[in-house]
């Protein structure tokens, strides 16, 4: 595979996680502002759903140090799933119950912000290419 091919996957890959994790972000505030309903979490959850599998099926694509970000919001995503899921079967909440659990293991930030950073690089390096 050509370096060219290779920078062209990346920049598919980061700028789909890119989209999600602004999605997923969205959604986090719609979240909050929405009373933290069971509905608004259901969105949450699709986009970190979506940014997970994006990672574990094409992260390998990623520079080595973005692979560490990567598998760091795995790590979250992984743990904040489980608690998610849990709580809904728990629960079984209707569209505007409340649904809220603790979870220690925080966003990782950074992580989000290299990988859109990544994004950013790339498509600014493609269109001086151009």
């Amino acid at each position: 595979m050509t370096n060219e091919a290779i920078i062209s996957q990346q920049y598919e890959l980061t700028g789909q996680l890119y989209m999600n994790l602004k999605r997923s972000e969205a959604a986090y505030k719609e979240y909050l502002q929405g009373g933290k309903t069971f509905m608004y979490a259901k969105t949450l959850r699709l986009y970190n759903e979506k940014i997970r599998q994006l990672i574990m099926e094409k992260g390998y694509l990623l520079p080595e140090a973005l692979q560490k970000d990567g598998l760091a919001l795995v790590s979250h995503y992984d743990i904040w799933m489980q608690k998610w899921d849990e709580l809904k079967m728990r629960l079984n909440p209707s569209p505007d119950d409340e649904f809220v659990f603790a979870n220690s293991f925080t966003f990782p930030k950074d992580a989000a912000r290299n990988l859109e950073q990544e994004y950013e690089r790339l498509k600014q390096q493609l269109s001086h290419a151009e």
